[in-house]
C-alpha cells in the first residue's frame, strides 16, 4: 500500500513540476527544454493516472485485509469460556480458600494444636445448598444424611474445580492467538487521503483493544500455567477467572410469561464486532446497521408467582 501511495505522490509531483517548467519556458521559446518538459508532463500525468487507480485497488485490498485479520482475531478469543456454576461465586471461591488454606495448615503447622481445620465457607456453602436444593427429599429415613451432604459437597468442589481449569485452560489459548497478521494489516493502512481518520477508527476501535485483551490474557494465564506445572496457587486463580468473566461476559434477564430468561452476552467482543461492521461499512460504502448481538448462552427458571420467589 505504501509503494503505491508514494508512487501516486510521485508522479503526481513530477506531472505538477513539468506543467511549471512548460510554462515558465513558454510555447513561443524554441527550446529544447520546453519539449522535454511536455514529454515528461505527457508521462507524468499518465503514469499518475494509472499509479491513482491502482492505488484505490490497493486502499480497498489493504482495508479488507486489516478487516479480515481483526474478524479473526476475534473469532479466537470470542472462544474463551464462561464460568457456569450452580452456587453463588463469592461462596465457592471462599471455601476454596478455605480448603487451600486447611491443607497449608497441616502441611505446615509446627505444633498438633495449630492445625486448625476451619470450616466456616463449606458450611456456609452446604446451607445455601440446604435452603435452595431439597437435599433431604432426596434420602429416605436410614440414610446419613451428613454423610450424603458431605459426598455432595465434595462432588460439588470437584466439579467447580473442573469448570474453572476448563475456563483457564481456554483463556491460556486465547493468550497464544497470533497477532503478526493484525500487525502488518494495520501498518499496511497508509493512505493519501483521510489517513488519520481511518487509522484511528481502526486503531482505537478494533486494533488497539484486541492487542490489549490479548496481552491481558498472557499476564493472566502466568498464574494459570503454574497451577498447571502444580505450582499455582488454585483460589488465586479461581477470583482471576471470576473476574476475568465479569468484565468479558455480561449477564441479562428478561421475564415471559412467568420464565425468567437469563442470557449471556460476550459485551466487549459484541462492541468490537459492532466497530468492525461499520468498518466494513466503510470500506464498500455502505449505509451502517448495528449488529444485533446474540447470547452466548442462557438459562430458563421457573418462577412461582404464588410463592413470589424463584
Amino acid at each position: 500500500m505504501k509503494a503505491k501511495k508514494w508512487l501516486t505522490i510521485i508522479t503526481l509531483i513530477i506531472s505538477l513540476i513539468s506543467l511549471l517548467i512548460a510554462l515558465l519556458i513558454g510555447k513561443n521559446s524554441n527550446c529544447i527544454y520546453y519539449d522535454v518538459s511536455k514529454a515528461l508532463l505527457g508521462s507524468a500525468v499518465l503514469g499518475f493516472i494509472m499509479s491513482l487507480t491502482e492505488y484505490y485497488v490497493e486502499r480497498q485490498k489493504a482495508m479488507e485485509e486489516f478487516w479480515i485479520q481483526a474478524t479473526q482475531v476475534l473469532k479466537e478469543l470470542r472462544k474463551i469460556k464462561h464460568i457456569d456454576l450452580d452456587a453463588p461465586l463469592n461462596l465457592i471461591i471462599e471455601a476454596l480458600g478455605e480448603e487451600r488454606s486447611n491443607e497449608l495448615n497441616q502441611m505446615f503447622a509446627m505444633l498438633p494444636e495449630n492445625k486448625i481445620i476451619h470450616h466456616e465457607a463449606k458450611t456456609k456453602l452446604i446451607s445455601w445448598y440446604e435452603e435452595n436444593i431439597p437435599l433431604p427429599r432426596l434420602f429416605d429415613e436410614y440414610t446419613d444424611i451428613d454423610n450424603k451432604i458431605e459426598e455432595f459437597y465434595k462432588a460439588q468442589m470437584d466439579s467447580y474445580k473442573q469448570s474453572f481449569m476448563h475456563c483457564m485452560e481456554s483463556y491460556q489459548i486465547a493468550s497464544t492467538v497470533a497477532l503478526g497478521s493484525l500487525n502488518n494489516a494495520y501498518d499496511n493502512l497508509d493512505f493519501i487521503f483521510a489517513n488519520k481518520c481511518i487509522r484511528d477508527a481502526a486503531n482505537n476501535s478494533i486494533y488497539d483493544k484486541l492487542k490489549k485483551i490479548v496481552s491481558q490474557y498472557k499476564e493472566e494465564s502466568k498464574d494459570f500455567y503454574l497451577l498447571k506445572n502444580r505450582k499455582g496457587n488454585f483460589p488465586v486463580c479461581a477470583i482471576k477467572v471470576s473476574n476475568l468473566d465479569k468484565e468479558y461476559f455480561l449477564s441479562k434477564e428478561e421475564t415471559v410469561h412467568g420464565y425468567t430468561n437469563t442470557l449471556v452476552y460476550q459485551n466487549i467482543f459484541d462492541n468490537i464486532g459492532a466497530s468492525l461492521e461499520k468498518f466494513r461499512c466503510r470500506i464498500y460504502r455502505t449505509k451502517y446497521e448495528a449488529p444485533k448481538a446474540e447470547p452466548i448462552s442462557g438459562k430458563i427458571i421457573y418462577f412461582d408467582k404464588n410463592k413470589g420467589e424463584y
